[in-house]
């Protein structure tokens, strides 16, 4: 059930506990941000010490202090907070915020003194924020709460910040204001004790007042929930993570190639791609998305049109365009013959579309008018020119006529100066919602920003279920090899849980002898294949268990004695010789690995022998959509090569998904799988899993 956090963020009645009035103190300084920035409620000094704190009425104890009080601020030594947090929750005081350092970030006895925590915020039903946290900001006129130790106290404005960072966030604060962006609300979590970034997420959800959340996140505390918050909050209000932790410190052991090519970062990636969030990695990165995501119009598509008087900033910005996956299409005969009726005939009627420096505002207007229609957002390059007959606002309220007539197309707008005279224009264009950029290449930048965010709205699909499945065969299946004790399943074993859910498998049968490798031959035909299969031998090439291009029956009789004889070298036991037909086509690889905080991570790229040395691959977290599973085919650097390629067919992507989110479905109805590796999983002019490995 969502947390009531309204009198938190909006308190009537603010208590700082270990408020003093010596400078350097943390309480102090926080009692001195709340009266300094405003705050329009009523502030309660607690300190058992002093009668007055910067001339407000000091109370001795937490007990004294008068109903009203909807938020307890604590910055006292660490051995007082849980008697202090006791304190509170008798008192009816359900809203807290903990300053203070010496929990679980500071050794054992931090983490007992945390455990102990947890059980009095269970105990009272408390709303609490850290601890080891800065405090919270709401810049809402109406509220004006700094109770935070932070030096900046922004302006308000639609985006919420929530940090798990005290420092960071007071980086970001300084660079927001720096900006003009103003935030309404920020909140540094510190250790989450209490409440997380979901308990937020899901508060503002409900609050109208916000259009944009940013997250500074360097884990999750609930990523299935924060997936699904953010599936729907993400639809209204677009949510910018920066997560840290990119590189990879170390991975355990696995006998599967995906899991050992398996990053956190990686499924990171995935994981907030497939959730609808926008991942940025820097906080220059996250400044510019939010600074473009904040103007509200999100194009249907990445064509764009550029508009310019001077030629060489619309070269640039084209350029700029083409380097980041923007299209710049040729305008259609059409249009181009409506422009050349109103534009002089010296004008470059391409795209970028050169109205020279002669290009009145009715020029812009008109131009505007007129290419908007073919495509899904556009760049207005205006620099004043010496010599211009009208204000240059003129110029603005044109594009504001042509925006408001669509309200679906961003429109960004550059001016190649920061000159002073360009203060109205700038102006009138803000107030109509539309952004304005120096350099061409920042308007590139913020352009990308709304793509990506269309790109992620227009995916979003329910997760489909097409194809009716056989659950309880595979789950049988699994029940039966875990009760013989297995920690793997035969190819057998694994072809029939695949066949229970549709996934392809190319035709086998297991031998023993010659006669039997004959009549398998004479039902697929030669070339064949023939390997080893054995519970305990999980990379049959690096132990020769595999021969392929048998191509007649003395190479066979051939491969079986080989085989038999690497059987009996390897000690396995339970080992079969097991033949195939020699399937031809694109060698791919597909595979399931769990993550102990995501669950099933899918896997799919090039595949064979070299698949780690490539690492050509992308990822996908369960449950994977069928539409994310065709992004994650596209992802990889050789989706070419599945089109039409040397005489080869062009692969069935379609179909490919569908199959990838199968696997998915699978990961997640049996959940003692533990590890799925098809590699090879041939595609050509059949789609079909030549190897199989399934770890339980």
């Amino acid at each position: 059930m969502p947390k009531d956090l309204t009198r938190l963020l909006a308190p009537r009645g603010v208590a700082v506990v270990g408020a003093s009035p010596r400078q350097g103190s943390v309480a102090g300084e926080i009692l001195r941000n709340i009266v300094r920035c405003g705050y329009t409620g009523d502030v309660y000094p607690v300190n058992p010490k002093h009668d007055a704190v910067n001339d407000l009425k000091c109370y001795h104890s937490i007990s004294e202090l008068p109903d009203g009080v909807d938020l307890a601020v604590l910055a006292i030594n660490r051995n007082l907070v849980l008697d202090a947090v006791a304190k509170c929750g008798e008192k009816g005081i359900s809203n807290l915020v903990i300053i203070t350092a010496g929990f679980k970030e500071s050794g054992e006895d931090g983490i007992k003194r945390e455990k102990q925590l947890r059980q009095l915020i269970e105990k009272y039903d408390l709303n609490v924020v850290g601890p080891n946290c800065m405090g919270i900001i709401n810049s809402d006129p109406t509220v004006s709460l700094n109770a935070s130790f932070s030096r900046w106290f922004p302006s308000d404005g639609e985006i919420a910040f929530i940090s798990q960072s005290g420092s960071l966030g007071e980086t970001v604060l300084e660079f927001f204001e720096g900006m003009n962006m103003g935030i309404s609300q920020f909140i540094n979590l510190g250790n989450r004790a209490g409440l997380s970034e979901n308990d937020f997420l899901l508060h503002l959800a409900n609050d109208d007042h916000i259009r944009l959340v940013f997250l500074y996140l360097e884990s999750f505390a609930d990523p299935h929930l924060f997936r699904r918050l953010v599936e729907r909050i993400g639809r209204t209000k677009p949510i910018v993570v920066l997560k840290s932790g990119r590189t990879q410190a170390g991975a355990a052991a696995v006998a599967s190639h995906t899991g050992s090519l398996t990053t956190s970062d990686a499924i990171v990636d995935a994981f907030l791609s497939q959730s609808g969030a926008i991942r940025v990695s820097s906080i220059k990165e996250a400044l510019t998305v939010l600074g473009a995501v904040k103007w509200g119009a999100i194009p249907e598509g990445n064509r764009v049109v550029i508009l310019t008087n001077a030629g060489g900033a619309g070269i640039i910005a084209a350029d700029a365009c083409e380097r980041v996956g923007i299209d710049v299409p040729q305008i259609s005969e059409s249009v181009k013959e409506r422009l050349r009726s109103f534009l002089p005939p010296e004008a470059g009627l391409g795209n970028p579309i050169d109205m020279i420096a002669t290009a009145s505002s009715t020029d812009y207007e008109r131009t505007l008018h007129e290419t908007l229609s073919e495509v899904d957002a556009a760049i207005v390059i205006f620099r004043p020119p010496i010599v211009f007959n009208e204000p240059p606002e003129s110029v603005a309220d044109g594009i504001v006529r042509v925006a408001e007539e669509n309200p679906g197309k961003p429109i960004l707008v550059c001016t190649l100066s920061r000159s002073a005279d360009l203060a109205t224009f700038r102006e009138r264009l803000a107030a109509a919602r539309i952004p304005v950029y120096t350099m061409p290449e920042t308007a590139v930048e913020a352009l990308t920003s709304l793509c990506r965010v269309g790109e992620l709205w227009r995916v979003r699909r329910p997760i489909d279920r097409y194809v009716s499945v056989d659950t309880d065969r595979a789950r049988e299946v699994v029940e039966q090899a875990l009760s013989a004790g297995q920690g793997a399943l035969t190819f057998a074993q694994g072809a029939d849980i695949l066949n229970a859910y549709h996934i392809p498998v190319c035709p086998f049968s297991y031998v023993e002898d010659a006669p039997a490798a004959r009549e398998f031959a004479g039902q697929v035909g030669y070339p064949l294949v023939a390997k080893i299969d054995a519970l305990d031998l999980f990379h049959r090439f690096e132990h020769g268990a595999v021969i392929t291009g048998i191509r007649d029956e003395g190479e066979l009789r051939a491969a079986l004695d080989r085989l038999k004889e690497v059987i009996k070298e390897e000690g396995l036991a339970d080992g079969r010789i097991l033949l195939q037909p020699m399937i031809e086509g694109r060698e791919l690889i597909m595979g399931v690995n769990r993550d102990p905080s995501f669950g099933p991570v899918i896997m799919f790229g090039i595949g064979g022998t070299f698949v780690e040395a490539l690492k050509d691959v992308s990822f996908g977290v369960a449950p994977l959509s069928i539409e994310h599973a065709r992004l994650m085919i596209r992802s990889i650097r050789a989706f070419p090569l599945l089109g039409e390629f040397r005489g080869q067919p062009a692969v069935d992507i379609s179909r490919l998904a569908t199959i990838l989110h199968r696997l998915s479905r699978l990961s997640l109805d049996v959940p003692h799988i533990a590890e799925i590796d098809l590699n090879p999983f041939m595609a050509g002019d059949n789609l079909a899993a030549v190897d199989i490995l399934i770890k339980l």
